[in-house]
């Protein structure tokens, strides 16, 4: 494929370098010496770790995280680690993901005291396989053994 004249090679540049650069904006905003926002997407030579109160980034660290590593009090990410975790693999008190560990666990495989997913295994477990103590599912295995649907 040509591209037409050089105004369409030059936004066709213009968008890949974007994608190669990277952003990064902090808030002028401070609490607790961490600002209030900070935003960091590294580029192909930048790792993009964001620390704030709010951190949005490859690598986000603060109160609420959003990235592909998140780590905080309420987090969103690939893989989440904090107290509320929504992500692909979700460690926290309440997690909910793909993978699920936490003491209230929602997720395709869910592990913790209270587990709700396909596969749950914890104390309280509910899905189509559970394994725990009290267990509800079609595949159930507790102390008092294999239950097997009809």
């Amino acid at each position: 494929m040509e591209l037409a004249n050089k105004s369409d090679q030059h936004k066709l540049r213009s968008a890949i370098n974007s994608r190669l650069i990277g952003f990064e904006y902090r808030s002028r905003i401070r609490i607790l010496g961490l600002p209030l926002i900070h935003i960091n997407r590294g580029g192909i030579s930048a790792n993009g770790v964001a620390r704030g109160i709010i951190a949005i980034g490859d690598i986000a660290m603060g109160f609420v995280a959003v990235g592909g590593l998140a780590v905080g009090f309420i987090t969103v990410g690939a893989v989440s680690v904090g107290a509320i975790a929504i992500a692909g693999i979700a460690l926290g008190i309440l997690s909910m993901g793909a993978f699920a560990l936490g003491a209230l666990a929602f997720g395709a495989c869910a592990i913790g005291y209270w587990a709700w997913g396909a596969i749950a295994i914890g104390i309280h477990a509910h899905g189509a396989i559970a394994i725990g103590l009290h267990t509800v599912g079609s595949l159930t295995i507790s102390p008092n053994g294999l239950d097997l649907p009809d």
